[in-house]
């Protein structure tokens, strides 16, 4: 994030709002939008370092009433947590004095600190030492140590600050972090509040100070770090006052990159969803991809390589946030589904036989459940259609597609097989964006339906799958069960039938003694391909055999 992806009137909307958070009684005329302005900030991060970046574009006046805001505060004391990994700094009494037990806030930050460095494997956010080199020590909180400071900080939770950049042009910048001194009037009060928040700031710290910032994906910020919440106090559950945003409108795209309106905390479910179904190491993957992509790519990019898509596990979490509330099954899906609210359709529609189609148009990246309520009958179905738009989530986030979902009350009128009494058809723009899955009468009966090839794998692989530029030889081993010295057709198709690769192939013993032909992991242009599932096809006379490989360029 820098001055050029903030408008005038952004700035002075995140100033705006940055203040009456930190000081919600003051009674200062200032001018401009001011949003949820009744609502508690979860966390002050993408409002306190777009102001610290753009602080010269601000009028005098906002410059000297923010500036005490951006530096570090004065306290009366400070302690070292028991494991030696945090310095606490805080008033002994007064307006910012903290109200819960101190030792309990260290046990919290030291167990953090365990969890994310220790166990999870992220490396410890950079020393404000190593950049403050020559500066006395009081200057930058007294050590090298992790600096966190107490005080009453309004409406907000806490933020991390970043303060300098390690390298100029890195976007890796050491940091400290700002706690609230009670959370008193919060969701989670007291030493509660206290847990989840430094959870939740010390992640934006490794973020900040390992990968990247700025960026324009503070969303994705804060969805990590607000998972992180759940994964480290797993008995506090704050982000249950978020979900409900999301629930009640998954239609909206699912990659946001506004800066005022960019938060996460609602779609921290989806980090959930992606542990339980894979485990820590993916999301820990796609932090390793961010310095070099945008969020939405470093999430996909990071399931190609486990041989999946974003496309797909997006509807399998359309799935899982299906069953919840009084839906919820019990060892299936999310762990405390029965907690969380049921999620909002986007369209009820009365289904009347023989059929009946809904029209739409979708978000990129977003979650449409369309009720079908059958009229005079017993029976409803729930279509979850996904959109799972990663070029235009980058490109363009405007952009908006047209569907055509059809159900029928018979099994022969649709193409796809629901149940004894219905089939149903989808069409849609850009066709393998989409997945789609139905429920009947709250039982799955189909999912992701629309995630087909006129040339389906057959009886052959490849091998290494997923094929990565950076790390394998550029040679792909395509086994086939043909005669040696046989020449062949090989072509190669993305997953919307163009054809990227053509060339003739001679069979020959493999690496591993099977017989096969070998591939350069180029195009037609000998140029890389682009992330993503390919369709390879070998032909020799009658005899043609298909199949799948993943490329992660």
């Amino acid at each position: 994030m820098n001055a050029q992806t903030i408008s005038d009137e952004e700035l002075d909307s995140l100033f705006n709002k940055f203040l009456q958070m930190r000081y919600p009684d003051m009674s200062l005329e200032i001018s401009g939008p001011i949003k949820d302005d009744e609502a508690i900030e979860k966390c002050g991060l993408g409002l306190v370092n777009s102001l610290a970046l753009n602080f010269e574009r601000l009028t005098y006046q906002q410059q000297q009433l923010l500036k005490p805001l951006l530096q570090r505060p004065a306290t009366d004391v400070s302690f070292v947590t028991p494991d030696g990994y945090f310095r606490v700094h805080y008033d002994t009494s007064g307006f910012n004095a903290p109200v819960y037990d101190l030792s309990l806030l260290a046990d919290a930050l030291d167990s953090t600190y365990r969890f994310e460095i220790d166990f999870l494997g992220y490396n410890i956010p950079p020393g404000d030492s190593a950049v403050n080199s020559g500066q006395p020590p009081d200057s930058y909180g007294g050590d090298n140590r992790y600096d966190v400071y107490i005080g009453n900080i309004g409406r907000i939770y806490g933020y991390t600050q970043y303060e300098l950049e390690i390298e100029p042009g890195s976007g890796r910048f050491t940091s400290y972090m700002h706690i609230h001194n009670s959370f008193a009037g919060f969701y989670s009060t007291g030493i509660n509040g206290a847990r989840v928040t430094v959870a939740h700031e010390f992640h934006h710290a490794i973020q900040g100070g390992n990968y990247i910032y700025p960026y324009n994906d503070r969303y994705f910020y804060e969805l990590t770090s607000t998972a992180m919440e759940e994964f480290v106090f797993d008995d506090v559950n704050d982000y249950y006052d978020y979900m409900k945003s999301y629930f009640n409108n998954p239609s909206r795209p699912f990659v946001r990159n506004n800066v005022l309106n960019g938060d996460g905390y609602d779609i921290a479910i989806w980090n959930i969803f992606l542990e339980k179904t894979f485990d820590y190491e993916l999301i820990k993957r796609q932090w390793e991809l961010m310095p070099r992509m945008r969020a939405i790519s470093a999430i996909n990019n990071s399931l190609l390589e486990r041989g999946t898509s974003f496309k797909k596990e997006f509807n399998q979490f359309a799935i899982w946030m299906f069953y919840t509330n009084y839906r919820a099954i019990q060892g299936k899906y999310f762990e405390e589904a029965a907690n969380y609210p049921l999620v909002k359709p986007i369209s009820v529609v009365d289904f009347t036989p023989p059929f009946k189609t809904v029209e739409g148009w979708a978000n990129v990246t977003s979650q449409n459940y369309v009720l079908f309520d059958e009229y005079g009958g017993d029976d409803s179905l729930v279509a979850i259609i996904s959109n799972g738009d990663v070029q235009n989530a980058v490109g363009d986030l405007n952009t908006t597609l047209n569907y055509s979902y059809t159900l029928y009350s018979d099994v022969s009128s649709g193409e796809r097989y629901l149940a004894p009494n219905y089939s149903s058809d989808f069409d849609a723009e850009n066709f393998n964006w989409w997945s789609v899955s139905e429920i009947l009468n709250n039982l799955l009966v189909r999912e992701d339906t629309t995630s087909y090839s006129p040339l389906a794998e057959t009886n052959s692989f490849a091998f290494p799958n997923p094929f990565v530029y950076e790390k394998n030889f550029n040679i792909i081993s395509i086994a086939y069960n043909g005669n040696s010295g046989d020449l062949v057709d090989f072509n190669v198709y993305s997953l919307s039938m163009d054809l990227v690769h053509s060339s003739s192939a001679l069979v020959g013993p493999l690496v591993n003694n099977s017989l096969g032909v070998t591939w350069n992991v180029l195009d037609e242009n000998n140029g890389r391909l682009a992330s993503g599932v390919y369709i390879y096809v070998i032909k020799n006379g009658d005899d043609v055999v298909k199949g799948k490989v993943v490329i992660f360029n």
